[in-house]
């Protein structure tokens, strides 16, 4: 055995020693009680970490794979795995086999995005863009393509291939399919329209607003029933967009055996550009369309960085809505109050509390506090969730200190 293939299988045993543990299994078990909807300890987890601010300086995120290696890739993914779960593990958890998922072609839209983009200085993979206009009229919505989407036959092998040398008597290694996708055309429009253009449309140009947004939406609606005829959907997703996935309600299916459709797993949708945007509009120009797609799934999870405190009550609409997405530039306490115990209260955490130098532990107190309370007076399922991390200032154990905060308040409520 070669000495890259060795460092890697060390380390692939490390992580199979955690992913069938209990601790693990449980955290899962966990997962699906938060969503049918009971008051459980509330999970904390950290996703989009800025790895790549500190992981020259971290001696244990450093490869021993060159670049050009078949193992490098598994190797850094390792590393990655056992650091997080040393130093700000949470309630993380992970399948307990090693999954291979399908590999997808698909072929675009034809659009090409035309920007201005600033690079963060501090090494993280965060970046400012200024977006330029590539769909000006009409004449540019009917040039958008529809996608065809195929399976990599090849791809999905060589993955398949690699993996079992790594894991072969260490993991069982399975073919996984793949998540449907995010259900996010005005988060795509602006990329390719301009943030402002969008914005003035919905007053100036409606009809032209209504025409993007169906044709981005006959394209999501393909790609489902690309994906449906293919066979290739996942049914046993562990998170959707960094929360957790795992439910009593979609019991996994066996890919291979088994017929699957978007019924079968999680849909997930968000409209970031609407914090601007009144309810109205939002059903008429978001809701009226994403609910075509939404309505095919077996459950929903709505929402991301936009504050959705003032419209709990349109998002009734959506039929299958699980989990909710509120962040700090929302009122916590007005969105339990509608909230109640209908959905899972999924709370993203201030990552600028762990923007600097050392970690604003007050602050981290006071807002997971705060969250507890309203959730406890609503009788309303939640969670703690860290993403949108743009820095932790080269420090990657202010994570570690985010992580015992939040849970250190969680202790006096369970």
């Amino acid at each position: 055995m070669d000495k890259e293939l060795e460092t890697v299988r060390e380390l692939a045993k490390e992580y199979a020693e955690i992913v069938l543990s209990d601790v693990c299994l449980d955290r899962a078990e966990r997962f699906r009680r938060l969503n049918s909807l009971e008051i459980v300890r509330p999970p904390v987890l950290v996703f989009e970490v800025p790895w790549r601010e500190f992981e020259n300086d971290v001696p244990e995120l450093k490869t021993v794979c060159p670049p050009e290696s078949r193992y490098r890739g598994e190797e850094y993914g390792l590393r990655q795995f056992l650091f997080r779960w040393k130093h700000f593990q949470g309630d993380y958890t992970e399948h307990p086999y090693k999954r291979v998922q399908v590999s997808v072609n698909n072929s675009g839209d034809g659009l090409k995005i035309s920007e201005n983009v600033i690079n963060a200085e501090s090494g993280s993979a965060i970046q400012s863009h200024i977006f330029h206009d590539v769909l000006k009229d009409e004449d540019d919505i009917n040039k958008i393509k529809t996608p065809e989407i195929s399976i990599d036959e090849e791809g999905t092998r060589r993955k398949m291939e690699l993996a079992e040398t790594i894991y072969r008597g260490i993991l069982p290694v399975k073919r996984s399919g793949v998540n449907l996708p995010s259900f996010t055309s005005w988060d795509q429009i602006p990329r390719f329209h301009g943030v402002d253009n969008v914005l003035m449309d919905f007053y100036d140009r409606p009809g032209f607003a209504h025409a993007l947004v169906e044709r981005f939406t006959q394209n999501l609606e393909h790609i489902v029933n690309e994906y449906e005829r293919l066979n290739i959907i996942d049914t046993d997703p562990y998170y959707i967009h960094c929360t957790p996935g795992c439910t009593y309600d979609l019991p996994p299916k066996d890919m291979d055996s088994e017929k699957i459709t978007a019924a079968d797993t999680w849909g997930r949708a968000a409209a970031q550009l609407f914090a601007v945007i009144s309810p109205e509009m939002h059903v008429e120009f978001e809701l009226n369309y994403i609910n075509r797609i939404l309505d095919r799934c077996g459950l929903v999870y709505y929402g991301c960085c936009e504050p959705l405190d003032g419209k709990i009550d349109i998002l009734r609409r959506i039929k299958k809505l699980r989990r909710i997405s509120i962040t700090p530039w929302a009122n916590v306490e007005k969105a339990a109050e509608q909230i109640g115990g209908g959905y899972v209260l999924s709370y993203k955490s201030n990552p600028a509390f762990v923007a600097g130098s050392s970690v604003d532990t007050a602050a981290v107190e006071n807002e997971t506090e705060k969250v507890l309370a309203a959730c406890r007076k609503y009788n309303t399922p939640c969670e703690f969730v860290l993403k949108d991390i743009s820095t932790v200032s080269k420090n990657p154990y202010n994570l570690s200190v985010w992580m015992e905060t939040v849970n250190s308040v969680i202790d006096k409520y369970f």
